[in-house]
């Protein structure tokens, strides 16, 4: 904590010494013209939760063809597609370490959502055979769905932070704004493909009854949880530690698999989720070895700016 409250301090100066008049003049054009900044806001929050909508409904849907302990596994790649896009789009320098740990992660993704599946296919005979090469294909389904709304969420990220996050500027609040804009976007705008797929037959819209209601607030109440510790782990730390963080989840719902419904792990998915486990502790090795290297030439510079006077 002293090592990052260090980092932000000399960094936020850092920022107000070289971009004093871009900070001016951002400052003046949004007291000369608030009404463009809000329709960017909302233009961005509308966009942003398009993306984010859109890879969330993925992930229900995938939820009906394979198991959730798979699917969380594969969404939790989320953070591997948030590191190309940020190679790609924040030009951030990539390093060995963390690459490996990619390739690793990944390995253990396809070990978790393919052995298995490959395994139950080539057992059984007849009508048993043809049961189990269905399920399979439907497991394989859930699995590409649950790899698009990883990418998705990943971009969602990388979109986020590029756009929505001022840079040099760390706030609660500001966090707290943008997400209230998501929601409000979501509130009004997300509801229409409802009756849309409803009266094209893809998505049949049912009331659902008391239980089914329960379920669904439950739901909603830890979504609200979780996106909430998301967000403030996101802004009191980095995207990938808070990302590491969510990786705990991975063996919670296998065991929860295991428990309610009776789902046995085969050796595929405790080898990929070791290797997930793997590449997400490399990962955390070199934020860490990144983290050391930074500390360490900010008290240089101390000692030298200290010496100099």
């Amino acid at each position: 904590l002293i090592v990052q409250r260090r980092q932000r301090a000399q960094q936020g100066a850092a920022y107000e010494a070289l971009h004093a008049g871009e900070d001016d003049g951002a400052r003046a054009l949004a007291l000369s013209r608030p009404g463009w900044v809000v329709l960017r806001a909302a233009g961005l929050a509308a966009l942003l939760a398009a993306l984010l909508n859109a890879s969330a409904y993925l992930w229900y849907v995938a939820v009906g063809f394979a198991s959730m302990s798979k699917v969380t596994a594969i969404y939790n790649t989320s953070c591997f597609f948030a590191y190309l896009f940020s190679v790609l789009l924040l030009r951030e320098r990539v390093q060995a370490v963390k690459c490996a740990a990619v390739g690793v992660s990944i390995v253990g993704v396809a070990l978790m959502a393919l052995g298995d599946a490959g395994a139950d296919v080539a057992l059984g005979d007849g009508g048993a055979d043809v049961a189990r090469a269905a399920a399979s294909r439907a497991e394989l389904l859930g699995d590409a769905l649950s790899l698009a709304c990883a990418c998705g969420i990943g971009l969602y990220q990388v979109l986020y932070k590029k756009h929505a996050v001022p840079a040099g500027f760390h706030s609660l609040f500001h966090v707290n704004f943008m997400t209230a804009l998501l929601g409000a976007c979501t509130l009004a705008i997300f509801w229409a493909p409802i009756p849309a797929l409803h009266a094209l037959g893809v998505e049949r819209f049912r009331w659902p009854n008391a239980q089914q209601l329960a379920l669904i607030a439950a739901n909603a109440a830890f979504g609200v949880a979780y996106n909430a510790g998301f967000m403030i782990a996101l802004a009191l730390t980095s995207p990938l530690f808070a990302a590491i963080g969510v990786m705990l989840t991975i063996p919670a719902m296998a065991a929860v698999d295991m428990a309610v419904q009776g789902h046995a792990l085969p050796w595929s998915a405790l080898a990929g989720g070791a290797a997930i486990l793997a590449g997400f502790a490399a990962l955390t090795y070199a934020e860490c070895r990144d983290a050391a290297r930074k500390a360490e030439a900010l008290s240089g510079a101390d000692s030298d700016s200290l010496s100099g006077d």
